[in-house]
């Protein structure tokens, strides 16, 4: 069988800046040490004295009952929160001393992540680091693949493969997989649209399909599948999707109800990451005799989008476009229940992201500081909540409580303003 190796084309011109780069990798995360590269630490490191007491202070075994040679051990943080193996030039010292042999496939790979679909083998990025974000938000053909060669990867052989999509008999969700994602991201894609109105066709269509395609659904056709999801592509139906989702009545603040009580959650559970750090700061601009933090957000929220200016506010969609794409490449909607299930929890994980950007910016509307503010909160938002599964899940349990995982409440995650 011929595998074709395929990555997004802004990708294929990423390099690390190093001690260039304005924050590090190596920060407030627990860095995963699988068996094989913990042997060959521990060897390279018992030569030394010094090398030998960092890696005892600093390295330990996983305890966790549930566990495999993937996150055999992990590297701990040092009490002001960076990784003990930085150098006092904020680079890896296990790089500069013994090269990238010895060290983990998660330190060696990132912000690389690879993925095989069938014979396709696919290289993306992680939004969690800045330049990746740079690159990506600034992509001006966000759907165009490129080949990438395996011998340009920081490990060409043996390359860590971190998803794996396996068909088994029976498994109708995962077999019609690549062509519901493809249909998604095609939606997405298509600028001539408003962000609002792709985002209202992809949840309609993920609804619509959901109601026979999900986990453990029985044997549905690919034509029957294709068909359904050619219907949401054509152009009368967008155009009137665009004509509701403009028209829809938003000045009920629900939809920053949610965004507030997620992100206090995060504030209250996690108060010196810099997203917290983020909401603080926008919180604190607030009334403190009022109790309607919803309110003061959505006026807020106005306030800003009426003197950000056009271009700013087409840049800021585009950004948010290419979040949308980066996840959509990048995470596969068949480790949920349900597309529908995925994109609701998407929608309002970009509602987050664009309460972010709107409310975190100083009230300095020039174009260059909202493109440093797009990339400062997409890099921390990545790092401190969609790769945060634990915190995901509260998220997903609050809106279920709630009965809020309906596309009923879709167009209000959707609408900001």
């Amino acid at each position: 069988m011929s595998i074709s190796y395929k990555t997004p084309a802004y990708f294929t011109d990423f390099s690390c800046l190093g001690s260039d780069c304005e924050d590090t990798c190596c920060r407030n995360w627990e860095v995963k040490l699988d068996k094989k590269h913990f042997d060959m630490l521990d060897e390279v490191m018992s030569h030394d004295d010094n090398d030998k007491s960092t890696f005892e202070q600093y390295v330990r075994l996983n305890d966790n009952s549930i566990t495999s040679d993937h996150d055999f051990a992990f590297i701990r943080m040092g009490v002001n929160g960076y990784c003990g193996m930085l150098d006092n030039e904020g680079l890896c010292s296990i790089h500069t001393k013994f090269g990238l042999d010895p060290m983990g496939n998660v330190c060696t790979m990132f912000p690389r992540m690879i993925s095989r679909c069938g014979d396709t083998v696919e290289l993306s990025g992680a939004l969690s680091c800045p330049e990746v974000v740079r690159l990506c938000i600034n992509d001006n053909k966000p759907l165009k693949q490129t080949r990438f060669k395996t011998s340009e990867l920081p490990r060409g052989k043996n390359y860590p493969i971190k998803r794996e999509l396996f068909i088994t008999d029976n498994d109708y969700y995962s077999a019609h997989f690549e062509i519901v994602r493809e249909k998604m991201l095609s939606i997405m894609a298509d600028e001539k649209y408003a962000l609002e109105t792709r985002l209202y066709a992809l949840t309609s269509m993920a609804n619509n399909i959901s109601s026979f395609y999900h986990r453990d659904c029985a044997e549905v056709s690919e034509e029957k599948i294709s068909s359904i999801l050619n219907d949401f592509t054509q152009k009368e139906f967008i155009k009137n999707l665009d004509l509701f989702i403009n028209e829809y009545d938003n000045t009920s603040a629900i939809h920053m109800v949610v965004a507030h009580s997620i992100l206090s959650i995060k504030l209250e559970q996690a108060p010196n990451e810099n997203i917290s750090q983020c909401y603080q700061k926008i919180i604190n601009g607030f009334d403190v005799t009022s109790d309607n933090h919803a309110e003061l957000l959505l006026k807020k929220v106005y306030e800003v989008r009426e003197n950000l200016g056009n271009e700013n506010l087409l840049n800021i969609d585009k950004a948010v476009t290419r979040y949308i794409l980066n996840c959509l490449h990048r995470e596969w909607f068949v480790s949920m229940p349900d597309p529908f299930t995925y994109i609701q929890m998407l929608l309002v994980r970009s509602l987050l992201l664009r309460t972010l950007i709107y409310l975190d910016n100083d009230n300095n509307f020039e174009k260059s500081y909202v493109h440093e503010r797009v990339v400062y909160v997409m890099y921390n938002f990545a790092r401190n909540i969609d790769q945060n599964l634990d915190f995901l899940k509260v998220i997903y349990n609050a809106l279920s409580e709630q009965t809020m995982m309906t596309f009923d409440f879709s167009p209000a995650f959707i609408r900001i303003n």
